[in-house]
């Protein structure tokens, strides 16, 4: 269900990817708190991202993976 992020994915397909979170968004911790998957872009907004926080990170992600395809 969890695609992996490639150097070919789009911003708009990795803020569409589906990610399981808690229900406030954040990534699964150890907590018992129920999980549930909801698309990248709506676990930001719950998270209380703005636009230019999901840009930079956006921005961050693809230089990450940049990094990776030059180190093959």
């Amino acid at each position: 269900m969890v695609q992996k992020v490639t150097n070919k994915m789009t911003k708009k397909e990795w803020l569409e990817e589906q990610v399981m979170v808690d229900e406030w968004g954040r990534p699964p911790s150890l907590a018992d708190v129920p999980l549930t998957i909801m698309t990248r872009e709506e676990a930001f907004t719950k998270q209380g991202g703005s636009k230019k926080d999901i840009n930079e990170l956006w921005k961050q992600t693809k230089e990450t993976l940049n990094d990776k395809s030059v180190q093959k």
